[in-house]
């Protein structure tokens, strides 16, 4: 099946669980920036499931916006949030965009400059030369670094950063990818970017300037053992997929 694709240039996703301090502050950030711009557009809110006033800010706000979208999704993760807010978009690009804001919304025509070029896909980096991490405390950095470097052993060993939050997908690899993916949980980008090399989807990687957010949700004590489970999960079911 072949999604049909709108004359919507750009649709922003973005995943939301309790965060009801800062989504005004959030949605009105990115509609500030996008009516600057000279492409048209849509905004897909996707509530997880919060238990806080996040969905009620939210509607409010986006109340008589027709290019913006809640998805009100029962609590299951980060990745199946994404998930059906990838697969809600009718963009030619699909971008998704944590509510942090970590990284400031101009970047986001950095990575679409990369879309024009011919990618199917562009990754924010942290990592590459150009990148700069603001703030950032040191463990949280060393501990980061050791995820990645599990990431490589076990998964891929392609990409420096898998799991910035902000990425850019044509709606085509979008659909095709997210169709797929099975990851509830943080380690969806490490499913979405092995999906993405099995079907031979052009990425590149974008360095970013990225403010490390006090209100994180990821929380590296709780999320560690859930994270290398899901990884090791999806290796095994993408390796028993391909003989199939």
């Amino acid at each position: 099946m072949v999604k049909e694709v709108s004359d919507i240039f750009l649709s922003l996703v973005i995943p939301a669980y309790n965060e009801a301090h800062r989504i005004r502050h959030t949605l009105e950030s990115v509609y500030e920036f996008l009516s600057t711009q000279d492409y048209s557009y849509e905004v897909i809110l996707c509530n997880d499931g919060s238990n806080d006033s996040t969905g009620t800010i939210a509607q409010a706000f986006l109340a008589g916006k027709s290019n913006s979208k809640i998805l009100d999704l029962t609590h299951k993760g980060k990745g199946a949030a994404v998930k059906e807010g990838m697969l809600a978009a009718r963009g030619q690009n699909v971008f998704m965009c944590d509510a942090d804001l970590a990284m400031s919304l101009e970047q986001i025509n950095l990575f679409l400059d990369e879309m024009s070029k011919g990618f199917d896909i562009a990754i924010g980096s942290r990592e590459l030369m150009g990148s700069h991490r603001i703030e950032e405390p040191k463990l949280r950095y060393f501990a980061g670094r050791m995820f990645n470097l599990i990431v490589k052993f076990m998964a891929i060993r392609k990409y420096r950063d898998t799991q910035c939050g902000f990425k850019c997908f044509s709606s085509k690899s979008a659909y095709k990818i997210f169709s797929s993916v099975k990851t509830d949980g943080w380690a969806f980008d490490v499913e979405v970017l092995l999906l993405a090399g099995r079907w031979g989807y052009s990425v590149s990687e974008v360095p970013i300037k990225w403010h490390h957010g006090t209100n994180s949700k990821v929380k590296f004590t709780s999320a560690a053992f859930e994270m290398l489970r899901d990884i090791f999960l999806m290796r095994i079911r993408l390796l028993f997929s391909a003989h199939n």
